[in-house]
């Protein structure tokens, strides 16, 4: 009896530490697991780095809705900047807005991937200026402090929202087209339903008052045109003199903004994705 009473004292003490030690473990787990978005494959950032980047991605997404990666490699292999940054979106993204910022050591270069309504955002001229602020950072060495700064300059354009006029290029297909007016509002059945309800209401409304004002009787009331009209007849010649023809070349499908400032190229990328984006070295 005594033996086992100690037995279960010293189960319980046990039980006790294995719980102390999961609920000190799992809440760790807890922290990697949710919303992981830097990839330091290249081994450029310190814990206290990785934190603080961390910090600006979770700002940047709460505000812009969208899946932010940052990833770094120095990997020989890697023949492309462009798909390792589509295809590591592709991989570690959920959402199908966002963008994957690449820092890639072995080409000197940034690359930035931008997919769905993020490159609306987040166009040809915004992403040089992410790029300005990224390799200014990197030519100095301070490979995090580029990354911040790219991700603070992606929360000031969404909060400036998209450009005026902007258009998208279609790079594969050698396209413009204009979604300067995508946010416009969709009817729907409802709406469309109390449109009809209220067109047919005011017609109504404007013949029975017509009706009313001249007292028309629907099949008795005649107009005698004989004794109320009257026609006058004049003779018109047009003589023709000469003729201008002027010819111009119109290009094909131009940007109706005409290209510029408001343009965002993109393309299909890995995975059958569309893509904008670009890169530059340093």
């Amino acid at each position: 009896m005594r033996m086992t009473k100690r037995r279960e004292k010293s189960l319980r003490w046990l039980a006790g530490i294995v719980l102390c030690l999961m609920m000190s473990v799992i809440p760790v787990f807890h922290v990697q697991a949710a919303g992981r978005q830097v990839y330091d494959d290249a081994g450029l950032f310190s814990e206290a780095d990785i934190a603080e980047i961390t910090e600006a991605a979770d700002d940047a997404e709460e505000v812009t809705g969208w899946d932010l990666i940052l990833l770094t490699v120095n990997d020989s292999s890697v023949v492309s900047t462009q798909n390792y940054a589509e295809e590591k979106f592709n991989e570690y993204t959920e959402n199908d807005n966002g963008i994957a910022f690449v820092l890639d050591m072995n080409a000197r270069m940034f690359y930035i991937a931008t997919a769905g309504e993020a490159y609306e955002y987040v166009g040809d001229a915004r992403l040089n200026e992410l790029l300005d602020d990224a390799t200014a950072y990197a030519g100095d060495g301070d490979y995090c402090q580029a990354m911040i700064a790219m991700l603070e300059d992606t929360e000031s354009f969404y909060q400036e929202g998209k450009p005026d006029n902007l258009s998208v290029y279609d790079a594969d297909q050698g396209i413009y087209r204009d979604v300067s007016d995508s946010s416009m509002r969709v009817l729907d059945l409802k709406d469309i339903l109390l449109a009809v309800v209220v067109g047919v209401a005011v017609c109504a409304g404007f013949c029975l008052f017509i009706t009313g004002k001249y007292r028309l009787k629907f099949g008795r009331y005649h107009y005698n045109a004989r004794e109320h009209a009257t026609v006058d007849l004049h003779r018109n010649e047009d003589h023709f003199v000469r003729q201008y023809v002027t010819r111009r070349k119109i290009p094909k499908d131009p940007p109706k903004n005409g290209g510029g400032g408001n343009t965002s190229t993109v393309h299909q990328g890995a995975g059958g994705r569309t893509f904008g984006g670009g890169g530059r070295g340093f």
